[in-house]
C-alpha cells in the first residue's frame, strides 16, 4: 500500500515539475477520446485495506472522465483532509484484457497561491493498472527499477528520454504508448506491489 502512496506523491511532483523519479511519465495521453469508458461502479470513496489511512475517490467529470483524488488522514483526531495537489483528471480505458487509468494533473483556475507556480510546470501523464469487483479495487504501478533497466538495455523500443539517469519520459504517440502498455500488461514482474482498497461510500 505504501507503494501506491509513494507513487501518488512522486506523480504529484513529477507530473507537474518533471523533477522526481520512480515512475514513468508520458507527454501524450494513454487514450484517444474514443477509448474512454464510463464505469459508475468506481464512483465514490475508497479506503486502503492496509493501514486504513489512505483514500481515493472518483467523481464524474465531463467527456467520460473522472476526477481522481488522493487523500490521507492526518492529525490525532483522524481528520481527513483533501489535498488538492493530488487531484487528477482520470481517463479509464481497456487495453487487451486489462483496464488502465491515465492520470493528468487537475488544477482549477482559481488563482490561489499555487496557480501561477503551476503554470510554469509541464504537466505529464502517468498510468495505473486497475482492477475492481463489487466493493474491492486494486491499483498497480510499474516497477520502476525493472522498467528502467529494460529501457537502458534497449529492450523497450519506444521514443523516450531518460533524464539525468533518474526518470523516464515517453515522447511517443498515443498509439505507440498503447502498444507498449499492451506488451507488459500481463507481465507480473513489470508491476510493483499493488494497493488494495475497499469501497466505503
Amino acid at each position: 500500500m505504501k507503494t501506491v502512496k509513494y507513487f501518488i506523491a512522486i506523480v504529484v511532483i513529477g507530473m507537474m515539475l518533471i523533477f522526481q523519479s520512480c515512475t514513468i511519465f508520458s507527454l501524450h495521453p494513454l487514450y484517444e477520446e474514443k477509448d474512454l469508458l464510463e464505469e459508475p461502479q468506481l464512483l465514490g470513496l475508497w479506503q486502503d485495506t492496509d493501514d486504513g489511512d489512505e483514500f481515493v475517490s472518483f467523481e464524474k467529470l465531463e467527456d467520460k472522465k473522472f476526477l481522481f483524488r488522493y487523500m490521507e488522514e492526518q492529525g490525532t483526531d483522524g481528520e481527513m483532509i483533501d489535498l488538492d495537489t493530488v487531484s487528477f483528471e482520470a481517463g479509464l480505458l481497456k487495453i487487451g484484457e486489462h483496464y488502465f487509468l491515465d492520470l493528468f494533473p487537475y488544477y482549477q483556475d482559481n488563482k490561489d497561491e499555487g496557480y501561477y507556480l503551476f503554470r510554469n510546470f509541464i504537466p505529464t501523464h502517468s498510468f495505473l493498472k486497475i482492477e475492481w469487483e463489487d466493493q474491492r479495487m486494486t491499483l498497480y504501478i510499474f516497477e520502476y527499477d525493472r522498467m528502467k533497466k529494460l529501457f537502458e538495455q534497449n529492450r523497450i523500443r519506444i521514443k523516450h528520454e531518460l533524464i539525468d539517469d533518474d526518470y523516464i519520459v515517453i515522447t511517443a504517440s498515443t498509439q505507440d504508448l498503447q502498444r507498449f502498455i499492451r506488451k507488459y500488461a500481463d507481465d507480473k514482474e513489470a508491476f510493483d506491489e499493488p494497493g488494495e482498497f475497499k469501497k466505503i461510500n
